[in-house]
């Protein structure tokens, strides 16, 4: 019995890593669908700007192992923040958390934490070598 040294740079990307990203991608898309019907639901639209173009993009730094959370929109971004947690001009929408809230969102994170997991295991194994019989 040996150890194998396995060369993990380049080349394809491994099914649990592809099955993370791709899950990265849909809890994303799910996120933002969630966002859109939550800003309806509280009434939180006039014009239709902040529910079109207010969008949250989920990323994975898989250099540093580090999630991230990144709010964009153009024109509604800081209104959307003032109508989520309210001034004394605007009543507190509670967006962020009422989606976040919402069971399909939850489901969608724990299968993005799931396949994260599993992309961690693989990944030890890849790094520090399989045995080989």
């Amino acid at each position: 019995m040996g150890i194998e040294i396995v060369n993990t740079t380049g080349g394809n990307l491994s099914q649990a890593k592809s099955a993370f990203i791709a899950q990265l991608g849909g809890t994303t898309r799910r996120l933002n669908a969630q966002i859109k019907k939550t800003i309806i639901q509280v009434k939180a639209v006039d014009t239709g700007r902040m529910k079109n173009n207010t969008k949250v993009k989920i990323e994975y730094d898989f250099n540093r192992d580090k999630f991230t959370v990144l709010q964009s929109g153009v024109y509604s971004t800081d209104y959307y923040i003032y109508v989520d947690e309210g001034t004394i001009y605007i009543k507190a929408r509670k967006i962020t958390d009422k989606t976040l809230r919402k069971p399909i969102v939850q489901e969608s994170l724990d299968k993005l934490y799931d396949k994260w997991i599993e992309y961690m295991i693989e990944r030890q194994f890849e790094k520090y070598g399989k045995h080989s019989n």
